[in-house]
């Protein structure tokens, strides 16, 4: 036999809404923390999250949001001899792209449900 919901109406009601529990408050470091996460799961693995469908594409992102031009400076880097242009490019791309999703993530929800969740973890 399951016991029957008071109908009180309170969705904080524990009898009406057993699952329901209170959400921690999120904190500017929360959220900070989960774009930073975001974005180096994303520069690492070339998507977020690492498994499952998708809610950042690194590919799409870069053919949306980055000059072609980029392209060429790296192959006549690499077609050249030096090593060292090639890395320096290479960094300075990533770090390019790196502000660049920071940018543009920085009040998604996906960074707001990660920081709800880095604040439930971290109040239990």
């Amino acid at each position: 036999m399951s016991r029957e919901p008071c109908m009180c109406g309170a969705t904080d009601c524990p009898r009406c809404y057993p699952l329901n529990r209170r959400q921690a408050t999120v904190t500017e470091r929360d959220r900070a923390d989960a774009l930073t996460d975001i974005v180096d799961e994303v520069m690492d693995y070339g998507r977020y999250p690492r498994r499952g469908r998708a809610q950042v594409d690194l590919y799409e992102f870069v053919s949306e949001h980055l000059d072609t031009s980029f392209a060429f400076e790296l192959v006549v880097a690499v077609l050249s001899s030096d090593k060292e242009t090639v890395q320096t490019r290479i960094s300075r791309l990533y770090d390019q792209v790196q502000e660049m999703l920071k940018k543009h993530y920085i009040d998604c929800d996906i960074v707001e449900e990660l920081a709800q969740e880095i604040a439930d973890a971290s109040e239990e």
